[in-house]
């Protein structure tokens, strides 16, 4: 039962990550230029406000892991698909290992040891 859970759990994140992965910079078909435009440059306002958020507040304080900030939560509750727990993943751990470097990540992990039922979380967030 317990390689059913890491794989749901898996899965669960795959299914998180497929909404951003798909956006791609190719403009879709029956979309104007304008709208297209516009689309470009809200994306890239919302990339550099991300940037900016982990710069100016994660880079120094960083996001205590899912297990720690919400213990009471299985990594496969629909918690973190809707509501506070997708917020927090998407809003703040996720960036942090995004702008995070190689050396801040190790030092992260080594801090917060994966619990065993998050095994595998910092693979799939890692850049």
């Amino acid at each position: 039962m317990r390689h059913f859970i890491n794989i749901y759990t898996v899965l669960v994140f795959i299914l998180m990550l497929i909404p951003i992965s798909s956006m791609g910079s190719e403009k879709p078909a029956n979309t104007t230029d304008e709208k297209w435009g516009k689309y470009l440059e809200h994306r890239a306002a919302w990339n550099k406000m991300l940037k900016e958020r982990y710069e100016n507040k994660l880079k120094h304080t960083p996001p205590k892991p899912p297990w720690i900030k919400f213990p009471n939560y299985h990594p496969s509750d629909i918690f973190w698909r809707m509501g506070d727990g997708e917020s927090y993943i998407s809003d703040y751990f996720s960036i942090y290992f995004q702008y995070a470097s190689k050396a801040e990540i190790n030092a992260y992990k080594v801090k917060y040891p994966e619990n065993l039922d998050w095994r595998g979380t910092y693979k799939r967030f890692e850049h």
